[in-house]
């Protein structure tokens, strides 16, 4: 089994997040969400324009049905903003169209290319 040993540290999570920032903007974004919620990939992937109104973000999380909330530091709501508008995001759309596997084999890659 491979050990993925650069992604978990701060600095690997820097790294996966500035390259993806650059080259894929929404796994950068999926990829930053997902580190600073601790929200599951399905529940990510649901996540709506009108989840963004405020840097406070609640989503009923999928497995366990329970509510969870967050708020996004200055910079990450920066971040998600500008990513939303990159998208022309409505309130009402996903912000991600992209399938879990999709996300997966992304993932893999790049983590592929960080060892």
């Amino acid at each position: 089994m491979r050990s993925v040993k650069g992604i978990y540290g701060d600095d690997g999570q820097a790294a996966v997040l500035m390259s993806l920032a650059l080259s894929k903007p929404m796994l950068g974004v999926l990829f930053y969400l997902g580190v600073v919620s601790g929200l599951r990939i399905s529940d990510l992937l649901s996540l709506k324009g009108s989840d963004f109104e405020s840097p406070w973000i609640t989503v009923k999380e999928g497995k366990t049905q329970k509510y969870k909330t967050f708020e996004l530091p200055p910079e990450g709501w920066q971040y998600v903003q500008a990513y939303l508008e990159y998208r022309k995001t409505n309130r009402d759309e996903r912000i991600f169209n992209i399938s879990r596997q999709t996300v997966n084999n992304a993932f893999k890659k790049i983590a592929s290319e960080l060892d």
